[in-house]
């Protein structure tokens, strides 16, 4: 697993592009910004995936429904890998308004 912050969507969508030249298979690269809205226009713009109950499992899919922001996207990064410290550090930087792009092998 690879997680690059960028600052905005002009850089996402680079950082995607670049990681989708690199490899002849598209690769399973999802998008994170604290604001939903911000995160679903990114994908949508980026061609990133969106993170299915396949991707997260259908529990902590459920569960989503009534955790915080906060909380959902910590489940989020840990499913696709990171550990519980990282997930922490990459929140403090989708707090600060950035992206981050998770690129699963």
């Amino acid at each position: 697993m690879e997680y690059v912050v960028v600052e905005n969507s002009k850089q996402a969508k680079q950082t995607i592009e670049d990681i989708h030249s690199k490899h002849a298979s598209k690769q399973a690269v999802f998008v994170f910004a604290h604001d939903e809205w911000r995160s679903d226009d990114v994908t949508q713009q980026t061609a990133a995936k969106n993170m299915t109950a396949i991707d997260q499992g259908i529990l902590d899919q459920i569960a989503n429904v009534i955790r915080s922001r906060d909380d959902e996207l910590m489940a989020k990064m840990m499913s696709v890998g990171a550990d519980q410290k990282l997930a922490l550090t990459l929140l403090e930087e989708l707090k600060k308004g950035k992206l981050v792009i998770c690129q699963r092998d």
